[in-house]
């Protein structure tokens, strides 16, 4: 250990690095795909899959396989990072070299899960032992080099806290952007994802010809407009209110209450709706007696107020607390002030508390555009019951897409629509915070 740090502060090669490197590139000679062919066992090595290979007269093809080849120019990107570690520094080294050996553990986990389409005419294709070894020796680098990290200060401990929600922000957000490629090509399930034929922007023009388009982004934008100007004025009176009562056990009481919406399922809140809408045993039927029932599953007309009421009722406990939060971090000294200067109640309100709740407003009202062009599944589905006859004014682009792969079972219409859904988003937040800096530099987000 204390030969590895004079090593570190010398400054000098990296050689733990190389020789694990060296190692992981060694492993490569170890089997890392068996299959079986005309009842004989088969074993193919990490250089076979990189160069490429014939078998039994040419029936079955090993071609060079891509991710076997990007996770060896990562080991080579390693030991040059090893080596020049003199001249990069040692935190930037150490930082190349952890990027290069996760990269390559990465890719060699992802080839055993996709180990069977490297090799074609084979059957009973698996993963082999080998690729333990670079994995192990990928593993031990990343190790060693989180520990120079740290060491150099550039790296600390509690920012391994943040690792888990990174990998899921990199898993869950980014990986899928991947599938955007589907949008420009026509999907044939007999050849796969990969192999299906490119048709440009096909999908699109397909999309944008039917009436749909303008149905779905009509929606998707007019129902987010209500939902954030109502939201944000709802929260913020809610939030007003709960901070002037005095009484702290009749604060947690209001709070609770409110809040129990946002914590009920979207799939309850449809029973609800049905159990007070429905034609035959509904709670507003009943009341508006024999004769004068309304069919509010086949009444367009009355859902932009019903779905606009259930999502503010839902969404009003959690904005109301966001703005009782910043109403409790303003200086009292403020209302002391003005007390003594004989200003009113309402008073205070206008000219203290809103004016001080202004960054809030602006942050709610930046990350809510920026899902302007998202809407809650849920609550445009299962709320009006999939109701053929109210898609007019229930379909947005989030069920519109869901329609299409499941329904018609058009993935390459699915993916152009989500596709337009996100960089239509995309542009909205980048527009909405460039006026919002241009304004108030100190408000924006970016």
């Amino acid at each position: 250990m204390d030969r590895f740090k004079k090593l570190l502060d010398s400054g000098g090669i990296r050689f733990d690095a190389i020789i694990l490197a060296i190692v992981m590139i060694l492993g490569n000679l170890a089997p890392f795909a068996h299959y079986r062919y005309k009842k004989t066992d088969y074993t193919i090595n990490g250089f076979e899959l990189i160069t490429g290979k014939s078998i039994a007269g040419g029936t079955v093809q090993v071609k060079p396989n891509g991710t076997v080849i990007a996770a060896l120019v990562c080991i080579i990107l390693l030991i040059l990072a090893a080596l020049c570690a003199k001249a990069l520094k040692t935190r930037w080294s150490a930082g190349i070299i952890t990027l290069a050996a996760l990269a390559s553990a990465i890719l060699y986990i992802r080839f055993t899960s996709t180990v069977s389409s490297a090799l074609n005419g084979a059957k009973n294709v698996g993963a082999s032992w080998g690729t333990v070894i670079p994995i192990l020796a990928a593993v031990l680098i990343l190790i060693i080099n989180l520990y120079v990290l740290q060491r150099e200060k550039v790296l600390h401990p509690l920012d391994f806290m943040v690792i888990p929600g990174m990998a899921y922000l990199i898993i869950n957000n980014y990986i899928p952007m991947f599938g955007i490629y589907i949008a420009f090509k026509k999907v044939d399930y007999t050849v796969g994802l990969w192999k299906s034929p490119w048709v440009g922007l096909e999908n699109f023009k397909y999309l944008f010809s039917t009436r749909d388009a303008w149905i779905i982004t009509r929606n998707t934008i007019l129902y987010n407009v209500a939902f954030i100007i109502l939201g944000i004025l709802t929260g913020m009176i809610i939030g007003i209110c709960l901070a002037e009562l005095f009484s702290k056990l009749w604060q947690k009481i209001y709070q609770t209450t409110i809040l129990l919406p946002q914590l009920i399922s979207m799939v309850i809140v449809a029973y609800i709706i049905y159990a007070l809408l429905s034609n035959e045993t509904g709670l507003v039927n009943h009341m508006l007696g024999e004769g004068n029932e309304v069919n509010f599953y086949a009444e367009k007309k009355y859902w932009p107020f019903i779905l606009i009421f259930v999502n503010n009722w839902k969404q009003l406990g959690y904005n109301a607390i966001i703005f009782l939060s910043s109403i409790v971090g303003i200086n009292r000294s403020l209302y002391e002030a003005a007390r003594v200067d004989g200003a009113t109640k309402m008073q205070t309100i206008t000219k203290i508390t809103i004016p001080q709740l202004r960054p809030t407003i602006i942050t709610l009202f930046i990350m809510q555009t920026g899902r302007i062009f998202y809407s809650d599944f849920g609550l445009f589905y299962q709320v009006p019951l999939d109701a053929g006859a109210l898609y007019s004014v229930t379909n947005t682009v989030d069920t519109y897409v869901y329609r299409a792969l499941l329904v018609s079972n058009n993935i390459s219409t699915s993916s152009a629509a989500s596709t337009y859904q996100a960089i239509c988003g995309f542009i909205v937040v980048m527009a909405v915070n460039m006026i919002i800096r241009k304004f108030d530099r100190e408000s924006a987000m970016f």
